[in-house]
């Protein structure tokens, strides 16, 4: 079984990594799912400051990925603050490598909005791609997401996700960033 790695970052730019299980359930205190709907924006945010205050995380990854077929698995962000937020912003950067020279391998994301697979586009740094409903303490929001790896991606490559979301106020905009890796095997 692949060992999933997680991080919280420190900056846009760099990361810290720490070591942690990230493919768990759902917390706990998650206990309604509200809608995230296209289209996110965080312009008017000049200062970010990471906070890791939000659970946001990637459930039902297949293990491994299979090269050339979609895979599906769902975003789920919780509003773990003791307030209720209007919204949070979304984010999903997906990649894969080639873990002997390094090199991208190609990969197609998708999420399901407005009833149809959606490419999720890069604005920036990451994919900020939805916001979601207004949430109560615990509460959260889910999206589903796919992802296609190149068919003739090798048996060596391994998929990168950055996940997270975002918490916007005129004051500040907080974010909370998590990196993961998952395994990614040659199509039979």
């Amino acid at each position: 079984m692949p060992v999933r790695r997680t991080a919280t970052a420190v900056s846009a730019l760099s990361a810290a990594l720490l070591s942690a299980t990230l493919l768990s359930a759902a917390p706990a205190t998650a206990a309604t799912a509200a809608t995230i709907h296209p289209g996110a924006d965080d312009s008017a945010c000049r200062h970010w400051y990471n906070d890791g205050a939000l659970d946001v995380r990637l459930e039902n990854i297949p293990d491994p990925v299979v090269a050339g077929e979609w895979a599906e698995f769902d975003y789920r962000i919780t509003n773990t603050l003791d307030v209720p937020v209007d919204g949070l912003v979304t984010l999903a950067e997906i990649t894969a490598y080639d873990t002997l020279d390094g090199s991208d391998v190609p990969v197609t994301t998708e999420w399901f909005a407005d009833g149809a697979w959606t490419p999720l586009t890069t604005r920036g740094w990451y994919d900020w791609f939805g916001t979601t409903d207004a949430l109560q303490p615990g509460e959260s929001a889910t999206a589903r997401l796919r992802v296609l790896v190149a068919a003739d991606a090798p048996d060596w490559a391994l998929g990168s996700a950055v996940i997270g979301g975002a918490h916007l106020t005129p004051q500040s905009c907080e974010r909370t960033l998590t990196d993961l890796e998952f395994d990614i095997v040659e199509a039979s």
